[in-house]
């Protein structure tokens, strides 16, 4: 059964090509979501996967660590066993089909945002990441 799920984040680590043992080529990350609000925000994860030419997309674009994302995937809810302690967990997984840049709402210098739409041909700018490394703190 399809679980379409579409959301905002940003990818938590720096992304790479693998390929299978039957030769196709992947992306899998993680982004990060933020949930709540004020003391009661926290980030949730969800690790995407993408296949074929939409993996090659993502590395060409060259989509890294830090990206606003905006994904739209199916979901499914995969069970895993921690090494640690042998108890079971879920992780939320999206075979992502489509994605694109978050705008970061702010121009690269001084100029006005449609001059640095202009200037780079994507009006979308990197956005740094907390001091833990992640993109939220």
């Amino acid at each position: 059964m399809f679980t379409p799920i579409s959301l905002n984040g940003r990818v938590t680590a720096d992304i790479e090509l693998q390929t299978s043992q039957n030769g196709t080529q992947y992306v899998q990350f993680h982004v990060a979501v933020n949930k709540g609000f004020g003391e009661h925000q926290h980030p949730n994860f969800y690790q995407c996967i993408l296949f074929g030419k939409a993996a090659e997309r993502i590395m060409h674009a060259g989509v890294k660590k830090g990206s606003g994302l905006f994904v739209t995937g199916d979901l499914d809810l995969v069970e895993y066993t921690r090494k640690a302690d042998g108890t079971k967990g879920m992780i939320p997984k999206i075979t992502v089909y489509d994605w694109n840049y978050l705008p970061s709402g702010k121009a690269k210098d001084d100029s006005s945002q449609e001059d640095a739409a202009a200037q780079d041909n994507t009006g979308f700018e990197e956005l740094p990441c907390g001091e833990n490394g992640l993109p939220y703190d």
